[in-house]
């Protein structure tokens, strides 16, 4: 293949993976409670310009994450199956389609100062999110971190 051929090529890839005013964001969601699912749904309906892609566990969010690009991922950090702590591990050490990916942690484990307590995914995720789930905080979270 011509080296312009692959630039080209780089360039379309590297423009199919940037969030566009375009296309609708691609937020997948991880978290077990059917209750916090249901909020997230209900402050994300009033944005039109959001995909949603809700799942019960980590190991179907590490489906996904795997084999389609997301433009967030939201995890709780208790889940069956693949803990948000593990899962987050996991994607930001692989080469997957989501491994730089912005990534938000809902968790109930926060100590007074708002850092999660013994923890090491705090450290790989761009924000931590206390339960319960605030909509001003969450919509807030989502446009610092996609810039809409």
């Amino acid at each position: 293949m011509p080296e312009d051929d692959r630039a080209s090529d780089s360039v379309a890839f590297a423009a199919a993976l940037t969030p566009s005013p375009d296309r609708p964001l691609r937020i997948l969601v991880a978290d077990d409670d059917e209750i916090n699912r249901a909020i997230v749904t209900h402050i994300i309906l009033e944005r039109s310009d959001i995909q949603l892609t809700l799942v019960e566990d980590g190991r179907r969010a590490l489906e996904l994450a795997q084999t389609q690009r997301f433009d967030l991922l939201i995890f709780d950090l208790n889940m069956p199956h693949i803990n948000g702590d593990r899962l987050i591990r996991h994607l930001r050490a692989s080469q997957s389609l989501n491994s730089t990916s912005p990534m938000i942690l809902f968790t109930a484990a926060v100590d007074a100062s708002g850092i999660l307590s013994g923890n090491r995914a705090s450290a790989l995720v761009d924000i931590v999110l206390p339960k319960p789930i605030r909509a001003a905080s969450f919509l807030d979270a989502v446009g610092r971190l996609t810039g809409r």
